[in-house]
This record gives structure tokens, sequence and C-alpha cells, in this order.
């Protein structure tokens, strides 16, 4: 599903013109919808999977397998292990935010709802800061190339699915003018990773899937790696 017509602009850096994806202002839109977000968040922070699992539908989808409903999801994330991945990935992706596709429907990351159509996915990133610093090198204290503010960033290898970047790594981007450069996993989004679905039905809003592009093996359930 992508949203047709997303507004995508363009900066300068450099004296080179990146295309630049900045969020959405939902604010004030559903008060509903931002109450759930919330307690979702404060759930994460408790570790809490028995609530989050209350906010599921029954057939709640765990990625594209096939695999439906909470207990599918506790499976394939270990979500009842304090240690989980899906305890950092949470946390990243309502630390995001989301777009509407319609007053019913919302989806997150807003990286996802609205990445150009002519872009692969799976090979380009997003910084979601309003400055994001590229380094020369994948370490601390390197020295700074550029920045850029919500740019669309071209990677110097495309990503393979499933997703999945470690949130304290970095990640290898292809600047137009400096060349390759490395930016800050927790300062980028991968329009091609896990993205949450909530639908509005019968007044309330409902979690409704938690799932990436694909899985490298669909035919079977397999647990999360841990972090």
């Amino acid at each position: 599903m992508r949203l047709a017509g997303a507004a995508v602009g363009s900066f300068r850096i450099w004296g080179q013109e990146l295309r630049e994806l900045p969020p959405p202002n939902h604010t004030g839109r559903d008060s509903a919808l931002a109450a759930l977000l919330d307690a979702m968040r404060a759930q994460v922070k408790a570790r809490d999977y028995r609530g989050l699992e209350a906010r599921m539908r029954p057939d709640f989808k765990v990625e594209f397998d096939g695999w439906k409903g909470p207990n599918a999801f506790r499976r394939r994330w270990e979500a009842d292990m304090a240690a989980s991945g899906i305890w950092p990935l949470l946390d990243a992706l309502l630390a995001i935010g989301g777009a509407f596709y319609s007053e019913t429907l919302f989806a997150i990351p807003y990286v996802y709802a609205r990445f150009p159509q002519d872009l692969d996915p799976l090979g380009h990133v997003v910084s979601i800061r309003q400055q994001t610093n590229l380094w020369e090198k994948p370490e601390p204290g390197a020295r700074v190339l550029a920045t850029a503010g919500y740019a669309i960033l071209p990677l110097a290898k495309p990503l393979e699915p499933p997703v999945m970047i470690e949130p304290a790594g970095f990640v290898e981007v292809n600047h137009p003018t400096s060349g390759i450069c490395y930016a800050a996993a927790s300062d980028v989004c991968s329009p091609a990773g896990h993205r949450m679905f909530f639908e509005l039905r019968r007044g309330r809003w409902q979690w409704i899937s938690l799932a990436a592009a694909t899985l490298a093996d669909p035919a079977e359930l397999r647990p999360a790696k841990r972090p």
C-alpha cells in the first residue's frame, strides 16, 4: 500500500539537490488514536507484551507468512522475553510517527506510507531528523562530511529483506557530492522495514499488523534474532 500523491520536496546540500520526506503534521487530528499510541509507548517501555497483545485483533497479521494472532506474534518475537528484539523495534517505530491513508487507516512509520513510488525502497533510507550527520567512518567521533535533514539518502548497497537495521549501528550511504558516508542507524528509517497498521472499526482504533516487506523463510515461523 502506498499513499498516492505524497508530498515530497527537496533541498540543497553542498550545491546538490536531494529529495526530502518530512514528517506530516497530524497534531490534533484524532485524539483517540493519539491516546492509543501514547498508551502503547508506555507499554513498550514497561515491556508489557500482554497489554500490547490485548490491543491486537484476533486476525492480527504477523509478517506476510500467513501467521496471525497474538500467540503467533509472541512466538515470532519471543515477546515475553525482556531482551526480545521487538522492544527496540517498537520503541523506534512509535517515536518516528505515522501517516493517515484515510480517516480509518493509519500506518507507522510515515516513511513507508509516504515514500515516492519511483524510488526503490530497498535502495534508500530516509533521515528522520532535522539534521542528520553523515560521517566519514562508521564510528563515534569521526569527521562529519555532510548533513542532511529529512533527506532521502541512496544506500551504497541495497538492503535485503527482511530489513532489520541494528539500532546502535551505522548505515552506508552514497552522498551525491561527498561519496560514501555513514549515517547513524538511529537517525534514519528504511521504507522497506517493519510497518505497523491501525484501523478504526466500530469507533475504536485497533492494531492490525506488524510486518516487513518479506521474510527470508516465509514458509516457517522463525523467532526473531535477539539484539
